[in-house]
């Protein structure tokens, strides 16, 4: 009976490997933390319940955070009024970087399709990487760029 159970759950875990590796990272990323939220409360309060509350009742504080991040992950939408005609806004993103100053960043124009931003992308990582002798804050300035030309 045992071996069947550890059976079931390596074919879960197998399935779910599969689904994360087919999703985009941002997707995955959500689907993560619905699932390690979830899972850590059904774990820790299977440990309360058998007497294990020093364990259990952080785990629960700890998924409920998972499941708090996981809720509120949909980026809120915008007004409207500062569209561009690609649809994407002109005004500074909750990043603080407007789409402009991301394209000034990466050297790329407004017809730039999401091949050329990774690109330009790639290419601006190589020289400002902080292993290549560059910085921690320009490598994150040039990573905040590809984010908002993406939509990420």
């Amino acid at each position: 009976m045992l071996l069947y159970g550890l059976l079931a759950l390596a074919a879960l875990v197998i399935v779910f490997a599969v689904v994360m590796a087919r999703l985009p990272s941002k997707d995955a990323a959500r689907l993560l933390r619905w699932v390690l939220g979830v899972g850590g409360v059904v774990l820790g309060a299977l440990l309360t319940i058998r007497g294990l509350a020093v364990a259990g009742v952080p785990l629960i504080g700890a998924a409920l955070g998972f499941l708090g991040v996981a809720m509120r992950g949909a980026k809120p939408g915008s007004s409207g009024t500062d569209q561009q005609t690609d649809g994407r806004s002109a005004a500074p993103s909750r990043t603080g970087m407007s789409v402009d100053e991301a394209r000034a960043i990466l050297g790329v124009g407004p017809d730039a399709d999401e091949a050329e931003i990774r690109k330009a992308h790639r290419s601006m990582m190589k020289r400002v990487h902080p292993d290549q002798g560059g910085s921690d804050a320009l490598a994150a300035k040039v990573q905040q760029a590809r984010d908002v030309l993406l939509g990420d």
